[in-house]
């Protein structure tokens, strides 16, 4: 236990060892929120964040390379380089579907803080790095259900939807009309062996519950698996 703090300090310093433990934990670290976008099935998935972590994270160690090798410049400046642009790569993750629902504001924000943390890990401050992956992750992956309950009213409704190559669209909008879901927006995902897949966004005219809502869809001959996406 008393070489914790001497290896802590070596890592800290810039070496063979330190840019490869820090480059490892910006993948895992990346890899961890955009497994849970990925199960949300967002666009922005696992490996998308493992490169931006890894990349911001590279950023910072290159700034404190060229500041401990050449002994000018300042290594935040590079990472306040990564911070702004890192926003075009989020404005293009936000869609705004119809007039009023907006999509993808958690994935650009998540796109953001992930290479916020890549900037922590990338410049040594392991700790902050590690405790914001766990924050985050919990904020996306739990907290929502939380919002979504209490928040956020359920007039438009998104979900993931794969049904049988037999069945089409229009069969499933019918059949959904007769109980008040009008569909607003499709898109279609990769097809599948036998299947379809589909991100449907519903307006709940009727105001039903959540979970009406899904037992409607799953009632719907043909359909295989339905999902919320938040």
């Amino acid at each position: 236990m008393s070489h914790i703090p001497a290896i802590v300090d070596y890592l800290k310093e810039l070496n063979i060892l330190s840019v490869i433990v820090r480059i490892l934990l910006a993948i895992i670290c990346g890899g961890v929120i955009g497994i849970e976008r990925r199960r949300a099935h967002q666009a922005a998935g696992m490996r998308t964040y493992m490169l931006v972590c890894m990349g911001a994270a590279i950023v910072m160690a290159t700034g404190q390379y060229m500041y401990d090798t050449f002994k000018t410049g300042d290594p935040s400046r590079l990472g306040a380089q990564v911070i702004s642009g890192i926003g075009f790569l989020g404005a293009g993750s936000i869609i705004t579907s119809g007039k009023t629902k907006v999509r993808g504001l958690t994935t650009a924000a998540g796109l953001w803080v992930s290479a916020c943390i890549g900037l922590a890990l990338g410049i040594g401050f392991y700790s902050a790095g590690l405790i914001a992956t766990l924050v985050v992750y919990l904020i996306m992956a739990r907290l929502k259900r939380l919002e979504y309950r209490f928040l956020v009213d359920d007039i438009y409704l998104e979900i993931y939807l794969e049904y049988d190559d037999a069945l089409s669209v229009s069969d499933i909008a019918q059949q959904a009309e007769r109980n008040g879901l009008k569909i607003e927006e499709v898109q279609h995902g990769t097809k599948g062996k036998g299947f379809q897949k589909a991100l449907i966004t519903f307006r709940n005219t009727q105001n039903e519950s959540r979970d009406h809502v899904l037992k409607i869809l799953e009632h719907v001959e043909g359909v295989r698996y339905v999902k919320y996406i938040y």
